[in-house]
């Protein structure tokens, strides 16, 4: 670990000033961390989490800055493949960020792209305007492709709205491991088995648990609980 921050600051170091355009005022070390704990949410959590396009956005003004600091480094210098590795690094977690939710987008589509206030309900602002015109296109050539496939070949309408049971979403029953960022006190357990089994417990800093989504899934989305 030692290694990773002693890389990640010295190539950081001509590009603080970028850094501060960020909202949050963060050093380019610590949107570095944020992105990184973004992607671990992201990449552990069944459904779609708020999108943190602002981290990725000033992550990748970095990875140009960083760009243009190792280009002024004289040829055989040792530190260059070093940080070379440090910026593949961080280019894959952006891609396997944006992969990740392209692929959730993909899995439950219909779930995402319902129509009127059930997409506003239970999904709020959590597709980008990029995503959502993605969803869009996708679910067209989807349903297109069924039709031609089979459902032109069926008498009535499909409606994937309608259907009995429902079209897949997001399996909030997954269990999941958390890291504790911050204490957090009376954690509802429900006793999915519907036995009056129900539980509350306390939740405290730097500990690691396995719990189900559905009774954290708050607490991830504020920051409290770090998916791990």
């Amino acid at each position: 670990h030692f290694y990773k921050r002693m890389d990640t600051l010295d190539i950081f170091e001509n590009s603080a000033g970028d850094a501060e355009q960020f909202e949050e005022e963060l050093t380019a070390a610590e949107v570095l961390q944020k992105l990184e704990d973004a992607w671990l949410n992201e990449k552990h959590s069944p459904e779609l989490l708020e999108p943190r396009m602002e981290i990725v956005e000033c992550m990748l003004e970095q990875v140009n800055t960083m760009e243009e600091n190792l280009s002024r480094l004289k040829k055989g210098d040792l530190r260059i493949p070093v940080h070379r590795m440090e910026l593949s690094r961080i280019r894959f977690m952006i891609n396997s960020y944006l992969r990740l939710r392209l692929s959730k987008i993909q899995e439950s589509i219909f779930h995402y792209t319902k129509n009127g206030n059930e997409m506003e309900t239970d999904n709020p602002s959590r597709l980008t305007q990029e995503e959502a015109t993605f969803a869009t296109t996708y679910r067209g050539d989807l349903v297109e492709h069924f039709s031609s496939l089979a459902l032109r070949h069926i008498p009535g309408a499909w409606d994937p709205e309608k259907v009995v049971p429902g079209v897949p979403g997001p399996n909030m029953n997954t269990a999941v491991f958390v890291s504790v960022r911050d204490d957090c006190r009376g954690v509802e357990i429900p006793d999915e088995c519907g036995l009056g089994r129900d539980d509350t417990v306390d939740l405290l800093k730097g500990g690691q648990h396995l719990l189900k989504y559905n009774a954290v899934a708050t607490l991830v989305d504020d920051g409290s609980l770090q998916l791990i």
